[in-house]
C-alpha cells in the first residue's frame, strides 16, 4: 500500500511540474510571479514525500498489513482511491480533454 501511495505522489508531482512549466511563462515579469516559488515547494514536497514511502514500504515487514479498502473508503477522489487499493480505474476523460471542477 505505501508503494502504491508512493505512485499516487509521484503522479501529483508530475501534475504539479507540468503545471508549474505552463504557468512559468505566463507569470514572467508578473509580482504573482513569487508564488510559483510555492508550487516549487509543493512539487518537491510531493517528491519528497514519495520517495520516503516508497522507502519505508521497503524497510517494513512483509507480513504486515493493512485494509486499503477502509482506509481509502471516504477518499472524495474515486481515481486515487482506487489507485491506493491497487484497482486503477479506467481513465474517464480522452487525452486532452479538459475537465474542471468535476
Amino acid at each position: 500500500m505505501l508503494h502504491a501511495a508512493a505512485g499516487v505522489l509521484q503522479d501529483l508531482e508530475g501534475r504539479c511540474g507540468r503545471l508549474q512549466s505552463a504557468l512559468s511563462p505566463t507569470l514572467a515579469g508578473n509580482p504573482h510571479a513569487v508564488a510559483l516559488q510555492d508550487l516549487d515547494y509543493l512539487t518537491q514536497g510531493l517528491a519528497s514525500l514519495s520517495w520516503f514511502l516508497s522507502n519505508l514500504g521497503q524497510e517494513l515487514p512483509d507480513e504486515w498489513r493493512a485494509d486499503a479498502a477502509a482506509a481509502t473508503r471516504d477518499l472524495p477522489l474515486e481515481a486515487m482511491a482506487a489507485a491506493l487499493r491497487l484497482q486503477p480505474q479506467e481513465a474517464s476523460a480522452a487525452a486532452g480533454d479538459l475537465e474542471l471542477f468535476e
